[in-house]
């Protein structure tokens, strides 16, 4: 009896199990299905990007990435602090060398006279050269921003724009596209343009583009304009950094 009961038990249950697991197959395969077709749809739209774009590159250069408005006031402002840093430090060092003394001597028979002049000037080139430090980490900064990532015409070469308005040598930098890499993704798929890094493991606002070679890497902000994101990633994506 305990047979029977148990054989019926599993026959009441065997057909709603199979029920239930070809329900589960069936949503597997339309997740997949949909997981495949927007994939497929990516494919396409980056296909279709590039391609208008190297039609572009054939007459013309391109702007493909353009810094958040407003970034210019702000790196003014830095430079005009970096300017009042080197004034002051200069200042002290000035009076440094010219009012540094020493005591000679004790009690009411101490005399205060100026300084040997190799110290003043020990003490001034160092307060100097703390200024030129501090200044110079100021301006690291917008030295390695980029205003704007260019794609030259021909699709062969790169050229960045970076706000270092008073070195030129440092405000536009052109290299090879393959050259560069990227070890973050622009395209995190959150936010209006699919850049933002809230809700994502995304841990920087802002992302670093090496140069093979080069120790310092330029800093693009995700909040400025990406004419493509993905292809973005597609150029430049690299984790590896080769």
């Amino acid at each position: 009896m305990v047979f029977l009961s148990t054989l019926r038990a599993f026959s009441f249950r065997r057909p709603s199990t199979q029920i239930f697991s070809r329900c589960q197959q069936t949503t597997r395969a339309c997740y997949s299905t949909q997981s495949s077709f927007k994939s497929a749809l990516d494919k396409k739209s980056i296909q279709f990007t590039s391609k208008q774009l190297k039609q572009m590159l054939d007459q013309k250069d391109v702007v493909f990435y353009q810094a958040p408005a407003g970034v210019n006031k702000t790196f003014m402002w830095l430079y005009i602090s970096a300017g009042v840093q080197l004034m002051f430090w200069g200042n002290l060092a000035s009076l440094a060398y010219v009012a540094y003394t020493t005591t000679e001597g004790e009690g009411e028979n101490a005399v205060v006279e100026l300084a040997p002049k190799g110290k003043r000037i020990a003490i001034a080139g160092s307060l100097v050269t703390v200024g030129i430090a501090v200044a110079t980490l100021m301006c690291l900064y917008p030295w390695r921003y980029v205003d704007k990532l260019i794609l030259l015409k021909g699709a062969q070469k790169v050229k960045l724009v970076t706000h270092a308005r008073l070195i030129k040598s440092h405000q536009f930098k052109e290299y090879p596209i393959d050259q560069l890499y990227c070890k973050q993704k622009v395209f995190t798929g959150v936010g209006k343009n699919g850049t933002d890094v809230i809700g994502t493991k995304a841990n920087s606002t802002h992302i670093f583009l090496g140069a093979k070679g080069e120790k310092m890497a330029y800093m693009l902000d995700r909040k400025g304009t990406f004419t493509d994101s993905k292809l973005f990633d597609g150029l430049w994506f690299n984790l590896h950094g080769k």
